[in-house]
This record gives structure tokens, C-alpha cells and sequence, in this order.
């Protein structure tokens, strides 16, 4: 009977072709030692590659130049991609930001599921300057994480910067990093996930300058930190929709706010815009500022809080929740 559940389950998505699976484990037990021989071992002919890691502690950067790519942990806990890189030490000794993450992606369609990506520059040094744990390039988009942690000792943690056409999409994850520990352009949409900031600044960033329907959603997750940690910032136009989550009293009593450059005309680009900060709680005893009430109703749209959904950021144009339903029924028939 449950196989034909999930045969009916399966039937129910658009067809998807039979991947290429491969194994990676630390001893000789898999396909591969090393993520990145097996990602490399990879033709570019467009088929959907999973790639299931051991247990393990993988001391290692990852470079994601080939679409449809899906990394498949055995739990946050057990599976642990981990390398100390400043961002500033990198470029040095590089032209530019490629390899200073330890997951660099120049990739669409990648899925990172059940594993933790950590940049420890900051946990061994105590420098928390800007150091990656995931960065995503110019070309990068549809980025799935799916149970994972993703930390860093530093500013930027989650760096995907398609300013573009980049859509992103983030479910039952720990993120946790210092100022603009995520930072997403384009669109992005998180949910059941929790920000731990470590610096009293801003947790979240976004860059929607591109086009006006550019937005970061975060909904039904959770906010901690330092005391004085503050919720968001921006430099350029962004919109932010802030649906039924929780926050600590660490949070600081400061409104998502837009930061100026008044010497950096390149940087200080007008907005077109302004200000587009958008609350709803199930439980307004979760809005602890007067700024976090509610106030869809002043949308220009006169969004409800259902309406929130991952179609709806991508604006139709991806179903992320299919993609991953199709991904794990693959799995399970390996």
C-alpha cells in the first residue's frame, strides 16, 4: 500500500529522468573521498545528478560550475562541509570573490539537503569580517537548502547574489552569522528557519533594485541573537515581508532601515521605491514593537497572510516545494 502511495505521490509532478547518483565517503566505502571529485566527475549533459554524503567532516570548498546538482547529507549533525576562508585574505591573493566561500556556486538548480556548510574563519580567529558560508554568483539561480545549518564566524554568511533573475528558496534551516548574515538579490523565500546574529547589527539584507516585484519573505520562523541584535537593513531598493515568525528580546527596538553612503555615489543609488516592510503575525503578542504590527492591509495589493506563499515570491515562475518533493521520492527509490 505505501508503495503505491508513493507511486501516486510520484505521478502527480512532472516527469523527471532518471538520475545520475554517485556516493562520497571520507574512507573506500563510496564512489568518491572528496564532493568535489564526485561533482567533477559529472558530464555537462543537463541530467539531474544526486550526490549522498556519509557521516563525516568534509575540510573541503566546493565550486558548482554544472546545473541541476543535488547534495544529499545524512543529517546537519553528522554531515559537515567546513573550511576557514576570510573574504578579505582570498582577494589578496584572487581577482575576485570565486573560491572565498566554501560553497561557490556559479550553478542553477543546486540542492543542498541535510548537512551543514561552515566558514570557522571567525570561530578560530575571532575576525568577524566578511567570510561565506555559501555564495552565489552572477549566473546562480533556483538554490534549494532543505535541513540544513549554515554558519559562519562573520558578516554575509548566505551570500546569493543573482541581482538579476536569482530565486532562492530556504526551508527547515539554522543560519547564523554576524552583520547581513543573509543577504539575498532577487527573490527569496524563507520558512521554518531560525537566524541567530551575533553582532548587534542588522541580521537580514536584500537587494531588489532590478525590478519592483524583487522581495525576501521569511515566514513561521525565528530570530535571536546578541542583545541589540537588529532585524534588517538595506542599501538599495528592497522589499521585505516579515510573515508569522517570533522574535527574542535580544532584538532591538529599530525598524528595518535603508543604509546611506552620502561619499559613495556609486553605492548611494536613488530608490525607486522606498520603504517596503511588511508584517503579519497569528499571534500579535510576537509583534514586541510597534513596528512589527501588522499591516498587510496596506499593501497595494491588500495581501492576507496565506497569499505569502513560495509560488507566489517566484511569481509562478517556480514551484520549489514540487522540485524538493520530487528530489526526495528519487532518493528513496535508490
Amino acid at each position: 500500500m505505501l508503495r503505491l502511495v508513493i507511486l501516486l505521490i510520484f505521478l502527480s509532478f512532472p516527469a523527471m529522468a532518471e538520475p545520475i547518483r554517485l556516493t562520497v565517503a571520507l574512507d573506500e566505502s563510496a564512489d568518491f573521498r572528496s564532493i568535489q571529485a564526485a561533482i567533477n566527475s559529472l558530464p555537462n549533459n543537463g541530467q539531474q545528478a544526486i550526490i549522498q554524503l556519509a557521516p563525516g567532516l568534509y575540510q573541503e570548498k566546493l565550486y558548482f560550475t554544472r546545473d541541476k546538482v543535488a547534495l544529499m547529507g545524512s543529517g546537519r549533525e553528522q554531515t559537515i562541509i567546513k573550511i576557514a576562508e576570510l573574504r578579505s585574505n582570498w582577494l589578496k591573493q584572487h581577482p575576485n570573490d570565486w573560491g572565498s566561500a566554501v560553497v561557490n556556486i556559479r550553478a542553477s538548480d543546486i540542492a543542498l539537503l541535510r548537512l551543514t556548510v561552515q566558514n570557522s574563519y571567525g570561530e578560530l580567529t575571532g575576525d568577524n569580517e566578511h567570510q561565506f558560508a555559501i555564495r552565489g554568483f552572477e549566473s546562480a539561480t533556483r538554490i534549494i537548502t532543505d535541513d540544513c545549518a549554515v554558519i559562519a564566524g562573520g558578516a554575509d554568511t548566505l551570500s546569493l547574489w543573482n541581482k538579476t533573475d536569482g530565486m532562492y528558496y530556504h526551508r527547515n534551516c539554522y543560519f547564523e552569522g554576524h552583520t547581513d548574515m543573509v543577504c539575498p538579490r532577487g527573490w527569496a523565500f524563507f520558512t521554518n528557519s531560525t537566524f541567530v546574529n551575533k553582532k548587534a547589527y542588522a541580521t537580514l539584507w536584500h537587494d531588489g533594485e532590478r525590478a519592483e516585484s524583487q522581495k525576501l519573505v521569511v515566514r513561521d520562523s525565528h530570530f535571536d541573537g546578541v542583545s541589540g541584535f537588529m532585524l534588517g537593513r538595506r542599501h538599495y531598493d528592497a522589499q521585505f515581508y516579515l510573515i508569522n515568525n517570533s522574535y527574542s528580546q535580544n532584538m532591538a527596538d529599530k525598524p528595518i532601515f535603508r543604509h546611506t553612503y552620502p561619499n559613495q555615489p556609486e553605492r548611494d543609488r536613488a530608490n525607486l521605491w522606498g520603504d517596503r516592510n511588511y508584517f503579519s503575525h497569528d499571534n500579535e503578542n510576537n509583534a514586541i514593537y510597534p513596528w512589527l504590527k501588522t499591516n498587510l492591509s496596506q499593501h497595494p495589493q491588500s495581501m492576507i497572510a496565506t497569499q505569502i506563499t513560495a509560488r507566489w515570491t517566484f511569481e509562478q515562475r517556480w514551484d520549489p516545494e514540487a522540485e524538493l518533493k520530487q528530489l526526495y521520492l528519487l532518493m528513496e527509490q535508490k
